[in-house]
């Protein structure tokens, strides 16, 4: 049985039995040998040899039992070891493992300790240094317990930080005692004997829970240091043991000064005390490092810290005091006045039943009525009736939370006028609800709209005017080729049928058709601002001086026409023909305003523009202007067509008979428009019209006056019998006589016949482009005949693909309007294809636009559309002959 663990350790008796054992033998052995040497002795070394038998007996048994003993010892050593949950094991000097459990098996894999644990070492200063401390104490065989930081998981998911924390704990085991070796070898030589005793426990959660309060104290110690409001401790005597940051700032002293000193000591003369040893709050006056006195509300109480009575306590400072609530409820008060009383807007509160409560002082301009007699009035007396019930509808979705807010437009009759108001609704819910229940009313925000209302019908008209211009044109261009086309045929047709010949008259009848048609297009082109025009300074005292008799002819006897001419009127820069047809124009529509009787008054002044004026789409900008001023006494027109005058076709007179097409206010408005002016209209019903043309002023400009005499106007083809022959444009132009109407079908040929090149005509080769079939076709025949080599292009690709196999050309005749790239483009193309080229830009627009096209670029010669075979053989010639 194992004895009892208050004797010595049953290993170290079997070491002491065996000795004992060992001197027993050695006792016999030499009784033994006595016995030999020595047989006088015989009995006496008999007896000797039995009792030393008799007690190495007794040993011998007495060694077994303790063997027995330390055997079970060992064994239940090794038990323990094996079952503790620490890493245990126990290494001799080899390094190697002697006995482990299975802890330390699993952990270090039969590794040495040391190499183990060099090997997953962090990266650590201080684990160096621990280390190394382990380190000395092996090779030294000295006791050491060191902590040290393991990397072992390097490639898991830990909730934590990568590294490990183990304590470790070495001492050896000495099997000989070290001080019966004396020398400087004696621990070297005692190492076999010596096995080291490994003890290893993790306390990485220990640590890790250690960071994580570690982390927390600080963070809570920060919030409090840093907390916006005053904190301190005091002992039991009122001495400050703790004062954060914000305390030493509002007494402009550092912590360091206050830490020691009494609370009271900063507290004003006539300041409460606060009671030790009990809870209080209430004001405290404080004294700060500039001798102010500091308002605060503090809060304190007592609690126990190591059975001593301490108080903590909190001081907040700069609330508002009585005097600083009635400055901002008195400010607060003012902003509201701001922004309810004297808002640009009127501002109104109603309740449910839809009764004015409340309303700014706007709404007594605004409605022209005192605020008196508005309160407790229903919101609907106020309102046109056929509007009362969309504004009901607005009210309910409100009040049902179906909307947040609405907005619509009402009409009011304000002192006698109709007027149109925007009104905002939003509800008056209290500020801190979000129940549709608590609805106590409605805000309303008025804002006269009317104004507003009328400019946006006026850009509405602006852009459909814009649209239509823009419609009118492009009609006008696809008129222009069709009409060149049937111009063109006629006169190829008239060169075969003559005057005795029966279709001759047929085919005048469809030449003067075809032209009065082209003046129609024309009137289309000027509305849309790209009709031809040839502008220049004129002084408008004079022009009226040449235009008033005509107008007297065109007005009659009826109607009385007054002048009034203002005084250094300047210059306008227009075209004169088309400046004539805007006056007469507008003469002829107060003729039909006035019935035949009435007067009409053309007053002159001149009026500056100090900023831009938004005339429709357009911005007119600022300047000098000559205004013309058109008045006639006669019926006038209603509102509701004041906004479509300018349109294209639209007229009053439709069933009048000799009424016009309706395109003569639209002429006028292009041409106005295109010579850089705008027009303001003024009219009441029964009382008459006003039409003020504003047009932009220039000085004289005396170089181009000069530059303009000098110019010779162009030569005038005669047929054989000396009369002038008419082209189209001429035609279209002005008004001609009968005769010279039925001449123009006859002189063609002699227009042609007329025509004399320098140069050879042979050697010119022409490039005729043109997307419109019969207008090609008309072009490559009239040009043939006149012995012109043509190659015809019915689109400007066409043309550049052709040129790229054939470069000898003279003359390059192209429409501007082409789908795909047009004549302007097409014609820098061949410039720089071909330098020397002369170009014909033909176009049912002003040469303005090609020119703008073109980039300023004067290298060119212009031909408008309608044109006849005339026009376009004179052309021809007098471009080569340059």
């Amino acid at each position: 049985m194992l004895c009892s663990l208050k004797i010595k350790r049953p290993d170290k008796l079997l070491q002491k039995r065996l000795i004992c054992l060992a001197y027993s033998l050695v006792a016999l052995t030499t009784t033994l040998i006595l016995f030999l040497m020595y047989p006088e002795y015989f009995l006496y070394l008999v007896v000797a040899m039995v009792f030393v038998t008799i007690f190495c007996l007794i040993l011998t048994i007495k060694t077994l039992n303790a063997a027995e003993e330390a055997i079970s010892y060992g064994g239940f050593a090794n038990e323990i070891i094996r079952n503790d949950f620490k890493i245990k094991r126990i290494d001799n000097a080899a390094r190697e493992p002697v006995i482990q459990n299975d802890m330390a098996k699993e952990f270090f894999k039969n590794e040495p300790v040391l190499d183990f644990l060099e090997k997953h070492l962090s990266e650590n200063r201080l684990n160096k240094t621990a280390f190394y401390r382990l380190q000395t104490a092996c090779r030294n065989l000295a006791a050491e317990k060191v902590v040290l930081a393991l990397n072992l998981h390097h490639n898991s998911d830990r909730i934590f930080a990568e590294e490990e924390w183990f304590e470790i704990a070495v001492r050896p085991l000495f099997l000989k005692k070290t001080d019966i070796f004396e020398g400087r070898f004696s621990i070297r030589t005692i190492q076999k004997d010596t096995y080291l005793f490994w003890n290893i426990q993790d306390i990485t959660a220990v640590k890790n829970m250690e960071q994580i309060f570690q982390e927390e104290r600080k963070s809570l110690h920060d919030f409090l240091d840093y907390l916006p409001v005053s904190l301190y401790t005091c002992d039991k005597n009122g001495t400050l043991e703790y004062a954060n940051h914000a305390l030493a700032k509002m007494l402009g002293l550092s912590r360091e000064e206050l830490i020691g000193t009494e609370l009271s000591g900063y507290l004003s003369e006539n300041s409460l005390k606060p009671p030790v040893n009990s809870f209080w709050q209430g004001k405290l006056h404080m004294v700060g490092s500039e001798h102010e006195i500091i308002e605060c509300f503090a809060a304190q109480e007592s609690f126990r810290d190591n059975k001593q009575i301490k108080t903590r306590g909190v001081l907040i400072s700069g609330l508002p005091s009585d005097k600083d609530l009635k400055r901002d409820l008195s400010l607060a008060y003012d902003k509201i006045s701001w922004l309810f009383n004297y808002a640009p807007v009127g501002i109104m509160f109603i309740d449910r039943d839809c009764n004015i409560n409340n309303c700014n002082a706007k709404i007594k301009n605004f409605l022209g009525t005192e605020k008196d007699a508005l309160i407790s009035q229903s919101i609907f007396n106020l309102v046109k009736p056929e509007d009362e019930a969309e504004l009901k509808k607005n009210f309910a979705a409100i009040y049902s939370g179906q909307n947040q807010s609405a907005s619509l437009d009402v009409r009011i009759t304000i002192g006698g006028e109709e007027r149109i108001v925007s009104v905002y609704i939003s509800p008056m819910r209290k500020f801190y609800s979000f129940d549709i229940s608590e609805i106590d009313g409605l805000v309303l925000y008025l804002i006269d709209a009317t104004k507003q209302k009328t400019l946006e019908m006026q850009f509405a008209q602006a852009q459909k005017m814009q649209a239509m211009g823009q419609l009118a044109g492009g009609v006008a261009h696809d008129f222009n080729n069709l009409l060149t086309a049937m111009i063109g045929f006629c006169d190829l047709l008239l060169q075969r049928h003559g005057v005795g010949d029966p279709s001759f008259t047929d085919l005048i009848q469809i030449k003067q058709n075809a032209n009065r048609a082209a003046g129609l297009v024309r009137q289309l082109l000027a509305f849309s601002r790209k009709q031809p025009l040839k502008p220049k300074l004129i002084d408008v005292t004079e022009n009226f001086v040449e235009l008033s008799h005509m107008l007297k002819r065109i007005l009659g006897e009826q109607i009385f026409l007054k002048f009034y001419h203002g005084s250094d009127l300047g210059f306008i820069r227009v075209d004169p023909v088309q400046f004539s047809q805007v006056i007469i124009n507008l003469a002829v529509n107060a003729k039909d305003a006035m019935n035949g009787s009435g007067t009409l008054t053309i007053a002159t002044r001149t009026e500056t523009l100090s900023e831009p004026y938004q005339f429709g789409a357009d911005t007119i900008r600022p300047g000098d202007f000559v205004v013309i001023d058109v008045k006639d006494t006669g019926c006038g027109i209603p509102p509701e067509n004041l906004n479509r005058i300018f349109e294209p076709f639209f007229s009053t007179k439709q069933n009048v008979v000799g009424s016009g097409t309706g395109l003569g206010l639209a002429m006028v408005y292009g041409i106005v428009r295109q010579t850089e002016g705008f027009i303001r209209v003024e009219s009441t019903v029964g009382s008459g019209t006003t039409f003020s043309i504003h047009l932009p002023r220039f000085e004289a400009n005396a170089e181009e006056e000069e530059s303009g005499d000098r110019e010779t106007g162009p030569e005038i083809v005669k047929a054989r019998d000396g009369s002038p022959v008419l082209t189209v444009q001429e035609k279209i132009a002005g008004p001609t006589a009968a005769s010279q109407k039925l001449i123009f079908g006859l002189n063609v040929s002699a227009i042609d016949r007329g025509l004399e090149s320098s140069k050879d005509i042979s050697s010119v080769r022409i490039l005729f482009v043109e997307d419109e079939d019969s207008v090609r076709a008309f072009g490559v025949r009239a040009l043939k005949k006149k012995g012109f080599e043509v190659t015809a292009c019915n689109s400007a690709e066409n043309a550049l693909e052709q040129l790229q196999t054939d470069k000898n050309y003279g003359l390059l005749i192209t429409d501007m309007v082409m789908p795909g790239m047009s004549g302007a483009e097409l014609a820098k193309n061949v410039r720089k294809k071909i330098p020397g080229i002369k170009i014909i830009l033909a176009s049912g627009y002003s040469e303005e636009i090609a020119r703008r096209e073109l980039a300023g670029s004067q290298d060119f010669d212009f031909m408008a559309k309608p044109f006849s075979l005339g026009d376009l053989t004179k052309k021809v010639f007098d471009v080569l002959n340059k």
